[in-house]
């Protein structure tokens, strides 16, 4: 059980994903835009943090300022959750705080934990754009075969980035589907619900579209045109 006593709310990378950008920023009545540029780092990745004693830069004097929508990894401390690649889920204990005030046991259940912390919503959402990371992978691998060999160097570059910057414009939930619903000449959404729903359709429109430009034959034809 969390007492409050904020020792767990320092010094932590905590990583977020668009639907905790999204929700985020809706809490704060700000767009994913404004959100990422004023709150994140890591290209967009990550919360900032205070620059004079390392705290989230949501915390507040009574704890977390947004505690009603706070991001995943915040929600199921001090669990953590492992899902293999072909789907099997397990949980573990991380180790508290050394001077934390929560009170921590072994008596209850996993999913009456899950539950009670708000936690499937998020589980939902890693499941419903898991496919299009994948594809997204997969499309990296394609145009460069060492991709994998240079993840570290590529999350190190990311994580090196200037504050308020993105690391990839499909992070920017409300900009992507700006953008798409312009193109497909649709009312814009108005639910977190709907608007993840679009994200998602806009992303997987982008990538139908760098399949199709990477069709064998298709440079070929190009040339052949001009």
């Amino acid at each position: 059980m969390c007492n409050a006593c904020k020792r767990c709310c320092h010094n932590k990378a905590i990583r977020v994903g668009p639907y905790e950008i999204l929700r985020l920023s809706r809490f704060l009545g700000i767009s994913t835009t404004e959100f990422i540029t004023h709150y994140s780092e890591a290209g967009g990745t990550v919360l900032r943090t205070r620059g004079s004693d390392g705290g989230c830069v949501f915390l507040n004097g009574r704890g977390c300022g947004v505690h009603q929508d706070r991001p995943l990894a915040c929600r199921i401390y001090p669990l953590a959750r492992w899902v293999s690649p072909e789907g099997e889920e397990s949980f573990g204990h991380l180790a508290a705080h050394p001077q934390s005030a929560g009170v921590y046991g072994v008596g209850g259940k996993v999913i009456d934990y899950l539950e009670d912390q708000g936690l499937m919503p998020y589980f939902e959402m890693g499941d419903r754009y898991g496919p299009i990371y994948r594809r997204m992978v997969d499309m990296l691998h394609r145009f460069d075969a060492q991709a994998n060999e240079r993840r570290a160097d590529f999350r190190r570059a990311l994580d090196d980035m200037s504050e308020g910057s993105i690391g990839s414009p499909w992070l920017d939930v409300d900009a992507a589907v700006a953008a798409y619903c312009g193109a497909e000449g649709l009312s814009p959404p108005e639910s977190v619900e709907t608007t993840i729903k679009m994200h998602i359709e806009a992303l997987g429109a982008w990538l139908d579209e760098m399949d199709a430009e990477d069709e064998p034959g298709k440079c070929e034809e190009q040339t052949d045109r001009n």
